[in-house]
């Protein structure tokens, strides 16, 4: 094997490389497969330079020759059934074994009518008289021009399909790899006219094999560009395999002739050792050295490739950090709009959210007056079953109103990503053209589908939170309407009693048949139900305008004696009242105003319930009453508490006590528990109760430490 097919044998190896990354990345797709054949044929067409340029006689480069002359005017065959599939299939024929059979008749008829007579030339090179090369010669034999005929026409014939395509596809990002892909083709076959036209002119066989090789150089470059920049397939990881593969062999190549074989030359003409041996030796040296940078190199290629996936990945996963706050819509519309516009590069992005109210999908922000999209129009019903990012130009013009469709054309707009959960399209994000005349690729496509079904997860969780905060709200206003309800009734209630009393009273004091003493009890009547008024005010007062805590130092014993005095101070003398302090600290810090009304709330229902247990229970007698006030402690809180064995509170009235107006006393406001309920809470402590039929204790719970 000599140098001057080393060019050769690296175009082999890319080809060869990229037609199998075609063939894998969809091998039941039919453009794919024919794809791959297509590259396929430039293979074999580096392959027969190969044979041409290392044959040790003629008959063996004739061979090569011959399979050079079949690729060469095949290859537009491939090009025609190509044109037909690529990007999109337009023609039903396209598809039929027939059509593949009609389109290679012709180069194959005009083939094999040619030979043995082609039209190659085989030369030699003046530095290596033993090598052959090739070159193309040209004669008015009409067989030849119906086969140079024909291969025209079909570059012809596939260059107008495509062209003609073009003006048919709607997505821009499908026009302009057509546009590359037949541009490119055309300055392939172009540079292969030119190169065999300079052939002819050229003296220097040397010369004739460098344009060959630079030709051989631009078909692999092109398919090359094409997957990577303007990605006509998606090969994935087959990609920077495939290179590496073709980096390492062309390495592996280059080192065996520039250094291996010039020192088993060297060795061999010096020294007269065989050189089969090192040769060996050597080459499998070089393998064992080049493998450990494979993963290295493969991993590095991969960077390149795929730079800005990865970078798109680091970006996206910063993002969905941020996303897994909760935040109010609109600031969560901001920050994906936000990403989107500096990510790909968006001139604006529209976001369209769902109005369950409405049924409609409305612009949020109200820019350029947007027109709304009803739910059950064919925009929306494309992208529920798209589920992932869609091209405007996809959608079916026809179907969208006037008014959208002319909003849509003047803003650009060029995707459609549809925010999916479960089913249920909750916005629609609309990005339009790229800044800088760029455009989207099959990747961020790809990408957008992916970050759409995300950023869908993310707007479900919030939107969930929201429902829920809203239920709380609604569930709030409900009680407190159902407290105010209560609250008004109670009051009602309380007040149309002294009312009726007093109402009846003056009536009957209008009268004139009225004694004196009838006259003083009715004005009696009317004093004491005004009183009651006034306490029952007082009461309801207390409950809404509990004053703000203060924080001064409390004698709790001083308290305890002032609190006995004023509960023994009353109608039943005979009920023992006493107090304990059972803790070393006698003194707390909190409000003693507040405090003092607390306690004597709780002390005032304990006398209430002692009270009511001596007329329900014919063998307890008031005397046997007991109400006792105790103050203890532990590490946090101060302890204190009321207890009493009188009657017990009921156990269907225990969760209805703390509740405002409710009571079961005869003449009682049902406010006083309300009160020390939240008098307990302006102390930053709690209250809670225990009780049964002779023992009731109310235990408060205060802070150690001063109220702030």
């Amino acid at each position: 094997m000599n140098i001057y097919s080393l060019p050769a044998i690296i175009s082999f190896t890319v080809n060869f490389s990229i037609a199998f990354i075609v063939l894998m990345e969809k091998p039941e797709v039919s453009l794919n497969r024919w794809f791959a054949a297509f590259i396929f044929s430039f293979t074999i067409w580096n392959l027969s330079e190969v044979i041409i340029l290392n044959s040790a006689n003629v008959s063996s480069a004739l061979l090569g020759a011959q399979i050079l002359y079949r690729i060469i005017f095949l290859a537009p065959a491939f090009y025609v059934i190509i044109a037909y599939l690529f990007p999109k299939n337009f023609n039903k024929f396209a598809t039929n074994p027939l059509f593949y059979i009609a389109v290679f008749s012709l180069p194959v008829l005009a083939i094999s009518l040619s030979f043995p007579d082609f039209q190659i030339k085989l030369i030699t090179l003046k530095e290596t008289p033993q090598i052959y090369y090739y070159h193309f010669t040209f004669s008015l034999k009409p067989i030849f021009h119906v086969l140079l005929f024909i291969s025209i026409s079909y570059i012809v014939w596939g260059s107008i399909v495509l062209e003609t395509k073009i003006r048919r596809l709607r997505a821009i990002r499908l026009k302009n790899q057509t546009r590359f892909f037949v541009v490119g083709m055309i300055i392939i076959f172009i540079g292969f006219i030119t190169t065999t036209l300079l052939k002819a002119h050229i003296r220097n066989p040397a010369s004739f094999y460098f344009l060959s090789t630079m030709l051989t150089f631009t078909i692999a470059l092109f398919f090359f560009i094409a997957i990577v920049q303007f990605h006509l397939f998606k090969p994935g990881k087959l990609l920077s395999e495939g290179v590496t593969y073709s980096v390492l062999s062309a390495l592996t190549l280059a080192i065996y002739f520039f250094v291996i074989r010039a020192a088993s030359t060297s060795l061999e003409l010096f020294f007269g050792i065989n050189s089969s041996i090192f040769n060996a030796i050597l080459i499998v040296a070089l393998i064992f050295i080049i493998l450990p940078f494979e993963k290295r190199l493969q991993s590095l290629f991969d960077r390149v490739i795929n730079q800005d996936l990865h970078q798109y990945r680091k970006n996206i996963l910063i993002l969905f950090r941020e996303l897994q706050t909760y935040y109010e819509t609109a600031e969560f519309f901001e920050i994906m709009t936000r990403f989107i516009v500096k990510n790909f590069k968006c001139e604006v992005v529209y976001v369209f959210s769902y109005q369950r109210e409405s049924e409609y999908f409305t612009e949020i922000s109200g820019k350029d007056s947007a027109p709304s999209i009803p739910e059950n129009s064919s925009v929306i019903t494309q992208l529920k079953r798209k589920k992932g990012a869609i091209d405007f130009y996809e959608l079916n013009h026809g179907e969208l109103n006037e008014e959208c469709r002319h909003f849509l054309e003047n803003v650009h707009a060029r995707f459609f990503l549809p925010l999916i959960s479960e089913d249920n399209l909750l916005a629609i994000v609309l990005l339009c053209r790229k800044k800088y005349g760029l455009e989207y690729s099959e990747m961020e496509m790809e990408i957008l589908s992916i970050l759409g079904s995300e950023i869908a997860v993310s707007l479900r969780r919030n939107q969930i939170i929201e429902e829920m905060r809203e239920k709380d709200r609604r569930r709030f206003q409900m009680e407190k309407l159902a407290a105010i309800g209560q609250l008004t009734a109670g009051v009602a209630h309380e007040i149309r009693n002294p009312l009726n009393t007093i109402s009846t009273s003056a009536e009957t004091l209008l009268k004139k048949d009225v004694s004196e003493v009838d006259q003083s009890e009715l004005k009696q009547f009317i004093i004491e139900e005004a009183n009651r008024l006034n306490r029952i005010l007082s009461d309801f007062l207390n409950l809404t305008r509990i004053k703000p805590a203060a924080n001064l130092e409390i004698d709790m014993e001083n308290m305890f004696e002032r609190l006995c005095m004023d509960l023994q101070n009353s109608y039943v003398p005979e009920i023992t009242i006493s107090y304990e302090i059972d803790t070393a600290q006698n003194r707390l810090t909190s409000d003693p105003d507040l405090l003092f009304q607390a306690l004597l709330n709780l002390g005032l229902n304990a006398r209430a319930a002692v009270k009511e247990r001596c007329r329900s229970e014919k063998e307890f007698t008031c005397g046997q009453g007991i109400i006792k006030c105790v103050m203890s402690s532990d590490k946090n809180r101060f302890i204190l508490s009321v207890t009493d064995n009188g009657a017990g509170i009921p156990p269907e009235t225990r969760e209805s006590i703390y509740n405002p107006f409710f009571t079961t006393k005869e003449n009682g406001t049902g406010l006083g528990l309300s009160i020390v309920h939240q008098i307990i809470e302006a102390l930053s402590g709690f209250i809670e109760f225990t009780s049964q039929p002779g023992h009731t204790c109310f235990t408060i719970y205060l802070p150690k430490q001063a109220m702030k």
